[in-house]
Order: C-alpha cells, then structure tokens, then sequence
C-alpha cells in the first residue's frame, strides 16, 4: 500500500463512507433583495443576481418600478433575463 491510498483509506474513514451523500437541500438565504417592485427574489451573485446601471433597467422598466433611484440596480435572475431578452436585437452602447 502506498502513501496515497493509505491516505485515501484514513481519509475515507474520518469522514464516513465515500457512498454517503452530503445534504444539498439546504435553501440558499441570501442578502441582497431583487430592486424591482412586488420581487421577493434573491439578487445575489451565487443565484444569478446581477448588478447593473439603473438607466439601462429604466429602459426596459421604466422608472415606477424601482422604489428609490441608485447608481446600480440589484436584479434577480429571472429579471435579468427579461432585460437581456428585450436588448438582444439592439446594437452595443460601445460600438
């Protein structure tokens, strides 16, 4: 037996067996809230939240739907894909 089986085999015996599943049904609580009114969503990162500019959400939008004026706007992920599906057609702003 080499070193890396032994240390496989001790590992393997630390933690349990290697058939056990960890438990990943755990729901994800965020901290950042989806900026869109009426959205209970998680706009975090991990979860596919996105950060962008509030005149590019205004344009999809409109102002009424967020409840104060910020510099970025914290989108869910099902937002964001609203708004990508609306500007798909439309040119870059940098080109």
């Amino acid at each position: 037996m080499g070193f890396k089986s032994k240390a496989r085999k001790k590992r393997n015996a630390a933690h349990g067996s290697s058939s056990e599943k960890k438990s990943k049904d755990i729901e994800f609580e965020g901290t950042v809230k989806c900026d869109i009114k009426d959205c209970n969503n998680w706009a975090d990162k991990k979860v596919g939240g996105r950060k962008m500019a509030y005149d590019r959400a205004v344009d999809v939008w409109g102002s009424s739907a967020f409840p104060r004026k910020t510099k970025k706007v914290s989108l869910c992920k099902t937002h964001y894909r609203v708004w990508k599906k609306e500007k798909k057609g439309e040119p870059k702003e940098w080109e």
